[in-house]
C-alpha cells in the first residue's frame, strides 16, 4: 500500500474545509410593489416646481400633496398612485406630464461600512443599496448576501446585480450582508502554517531513513 505524503495530505484537507456547496439556485417571484408607512413619493410635474417634490406616506399610510390634500396610499401599487395623482392634477394643470416614483424603505447591514436605512426604487439593485451603504468591508461575503423580512430569510443568496423590480425586496426588508466563514477569511495563513508543518514531517521522515 503506497502512503500519501503529508503535504498532499494536509492539501486534500485544506481542500475539502475550503469548498462548501453553493446555496440553491433561486428565481425569486417580483415583489409586491404596494406603498408603505415610511416610504417616499417623489413627483415631478414637467415645468411646475411647485407641485414636485418628495413627501413621505404618514404611519397611518396617508400621503399629502399640494392642491390635492391627503390620500390613503397603503398598499397601493406605484402605478394606481401615478394613475390617480396625474389624473387628479389634471383638475387644475394642463395636459401635466407627471412622473411618479415610489422609494421604499429598506435597511442595509450585516459587512457594510455604513449600515442604515436606504430609500430605494424598483430600477436600482442590490449592489445600488449596497454602494449607498457605502460598500462592503473586507470581510463581506458578497455571494450569500440575503433578504431578511420579519427576522425570517426571504432569500439565502441574492446577487449583488439583482433589480430590485424582479425581485421580492419590499418597503421595510432588511439585505443583509453575512461575513465570510472562518477558513475563507483565514485559509492562506492555515494553509500556509500547515504546509510549513507537513514539510517539517517530511524532512524529519526523510532524516530518520
Amino acid at each position: 500500500m503506497q502512503l500519501r505524503s503529508p503535504t498532499f495530505v494536509v492539501s486534500l484537507f485544506l481542500l475539502a474545509a475550503c469548498s462548501s456547496p453553493a446555496p440553491p439556485a433561486q428565481d425569486p417571484a417580483p415583489a409586491v410593489s404596494g406603498v408603505h408607512p415610511g416610504d417616499v413619493v417623489r413627483i415631478a410635474v414637467w415645468r411646475e416646481p411647485d407641485y414636485s417634490g418628495e413627501y413621505a406616506v404618514d404611519a397611518r399610510g396617508r400621503l399629502t400633496l399640494p392642491q390635492l390634500g391627503t390620500m390613503v396610499v397603503t398598499n397601493r401599487s406605484s402605478e394606481w398612485l401615478a394613475d390617480s395623482i396625474t389624473a387628479a392634477y389634471k383638475k387644475f394643470l394642463d395636459n401635466p406630464s407627471i412622473t411618479v416614483t415610489v422609494l421604499m424603505r429598506v435597511t442595509v447591514s450585516g459587512e457594510v461600512v455604513k449600515p442604515g436605512f436606504v430609500q430605494a426604487d424598483a430600477t436600482m439593485s442590490v449592489g445600488d443599496l449596497i454602494s449607498q451603504a457605502g460598500g462592503l468591508t473586507p470581510l463581506a461575503n458578497r455571494d450569500k448576501i440575503q433578504l431578511l423580512r420579519n427576522g425570517r430569510v426571504i432569500v439565502a443568496a441574492l446577487g449583488p446585480g439583482t433589480l430590485l423590480q424582479r425581485s421580492p425586496v419590499q418597503s421595510g426588508d432588511q439585505v443583509f450582508v453575512p461575513q465570510r466563514g472562518w477558513m475563507a477569511r483565514n485559509g492562506h495563513y492555515f494553509l500556509t502554517g500547515a504546509i510549513s508543518v507537513a514539510t517539517a514531517v517530511t524532512v524529519a521522515i526523510l532524516v530518520r531513513r
